[in-house]
């Protein structure tokens, strides 16, 4: 099974064994605009509900994992309040899906593609990946992806990105625990897929014990928080004199 998003979202699911791989190439960056986003949630969900698919592996393309929100479309568009909200629905759905997920990360995984990398059970990454926030060193701050970080790392390494924007290897998060993986990038595909079919061996218990895993891990106030930080990108774009 071979398909490609309708539309003109470049995101294709395909089957691989018993995972459903979904891979998107948006550019060199692989940056996420409103339709790659939506779209990206739309095969989460088809994956998620098909009774085939035992587990779900987020590919990016074979440049990059993704390199966050493209800015410059998104503000040509008048599309950047919109892609927020769906960025938010993407990374509130990922702690809820009943089949586990795996990151091939291949590439650099950044800003809030390093959210999407960080929200996946397990992880392989190419050993010459960057991984972090960078909206910082951009000259703005990471309003979003700071919730997923700040869950998911360690508390003084995700404060660290998160203010200066500055990246990690994928040698340093393997050593943390925090990628499962640090591979050349030529075994990141194989690595990934022995992690989805491990993975894959509980079958339907996963459906009830992924979503308990969920509650007894990040879910805790983290899609109100999501809620929150959504509000607060919107005050950002849109900031008073009295904030300034």
């Amino acid at each position: 099974m071979t398909r490609t998003t309708t539309g003109t979202a470049p995101v294709r699911a395909s089957r691989r064994g018993p995972a459903t791989w979904i891979e998107w190439d948006n550019g060199e960056r692989n940056l996420l605009d409103l339709e790659v986003t939506r779209a990206l949630v739309e095969e989460l969900h088809r994956a998620d509900q098909d009774p085939e698919t035992a587990v779900i592996v987020l590919a990016g393309s074979d440049r990059a994992f993704c390199g966050g929100a493209d800015l410059p479309k998104l503000r040509a568009t008048g599309t950047v309040e919109e892609f927020a909200a769906e960025v938010v629905e993407l990374l509130k759905l990922l702690p809820l899906l009943r089949k586990p997920v795996v990151a091939a990360v291949r590439g650099d995984a950044l800003a809030s593609g390093f959210s999407i990398a960080l929200l996946a059970d397990v992880a392989v990454a190419a050993d010459h990946a960057a991984l972090g926030t960078v909206e910082a060193a951009l000259g703005t701050w990471p309003m979003i992806a700071q919730v997923s970080v700040r869950y998911l790392l360690p508390s003084r390494l995700a404060t660290r990105t998160l203010v200066t924007g500055h990246t990690f290897t994928a040698e340093r998060l393997e050593a943390l625990g925090v990628l499962t993986a640090a591979v050349p990038s030529t075994e990141v595909d194989r690595r990934a897929q022995e992690l989805a079919e491990a993975a894959a061996r509980p079958g339907v218990l996963a459906a009830t014990g992924r979503r308990a895993l969920a509650d007894l891990s990040i879910n805790a106030g983290y899609a109100a928080d999501h809620d929150a930080a959504l509000a607060h990108f919107i005050a950002m774009l849109n900031p008073k004199e009295s904030d300034a």
